[in-house]
């Protein structure tokens, strides 16, 4: 199982639970990739977030569990049909018979899918990163003890957001509003030592865009390119997202760029 990288951790900080697995899957060129792949040849099945979240709808709403292995949530979840096939029956029969072959494609994307998932709840047992969430309405947020994604008993609520604890027919809710922190020690252990393995450091791509005011004849595509081998690891999907929340706001909006006067 592939661990979350350092120059991925960024990508999940402030963010809710759900929102930080969400932005994993489908920021990460592999795995968004392997997903759209697996919805053309897979097409009754929902591969938005919404549905991949409710792969376990049948044991708990939307609930996944905090520490089954990737075998596990292989062979016991359940995709989610799309609306529109409900009603054909047959097609029904045949997906419930579990007798349905997968296609390369689904079976890449859904080892992605749980190997992304698992790689984020290994964070958190590490310390890596850290979990905010209340006990209990208007109370401060307070960490989720590391201790708690451990326990066979933990259980990740997507539809709440909530992180419950489950033994037989109990269910009780330790926390609500799941927010995700990258831990003090890891900022601390990546700003220490070099960028040896040629990853890219998200806040020197932030600070690259946000100096572009000083080119405003410099075309759009040539930032990029120029971008993409300055730091070794930023994707073409990722230079997006950034752009479009640090570009100059001039530079993002449509339309021909506005011609410089002639000097005097």
């Amino acid at each position: 199982m592939g661990e979350i990288v350092e120059c991925d951790l960024t990508l999940v900080e402030g963010l809710f639970f759900k929102d930080a697995f969400g932005r994993l899957l489908f920021d990460r060129d592999e795995v968004s990739d392997a997903i759209y792949r697996a919805s053309v040849v897979a097409s009754v099945y929902d591969w938005t977030l919404e549905g991949i979240c409710s792969y376990f709808s049948d044991l708990l709403p939307s609930c996944w569990p905090v520490t089954a292995d990737l075998r596990t949530l292989t062979q016991c979840h359940k995709k989610t049909v799309l609306p529109e096939w409900l009603d054909d029956h047959g097609l029904m029969e045949i997906l419930e018979s579990g007798k349905v072959p997968r296609r390369a494609e689904e079976r890449l994307a859904t080892q992605l899918i749980f190997e992304t998932y698992l790689g984020l709840i290994s964070a958190l047992q590490r310390g890596e990163l850290i979990v905010k969430g209340r006990d209990r309405a208007l109370a401060d947020a307070h960490v989720v003890p590391a201790s708690y994604w451990c326990s066979e008993l933990s259980y990740v609520s997507w539809r709440r957001n909530a992180f419950l604890r489950v033994d037989g027919d109990q269910c009780q809710v330790l926390a609500e509003d799941l927010t995700i922190f990258v831990a003090e020690n890891t900022k601390t252990k990546r700003s220490s030592k070099s960028d040896s393995t040629g990853r890219f450091v998200e806040a020197e791509v932030i600070r690259y865009l946000q100096a572009l005011a000083d080119r405003p004849w410099q075309r759009r595509d040539s930032i990029e390119k120029e971008a993409l081998q300055l730091f070794p690891g930023l994707s073409g999907r990722h230079f997006e997202r950034l752009w479009a929340l640090h570009a100059p706001k001039d530079r993002t909006k449509p339309g021909p760029r506005p011609k410089l006067p002639l000097d005097q």
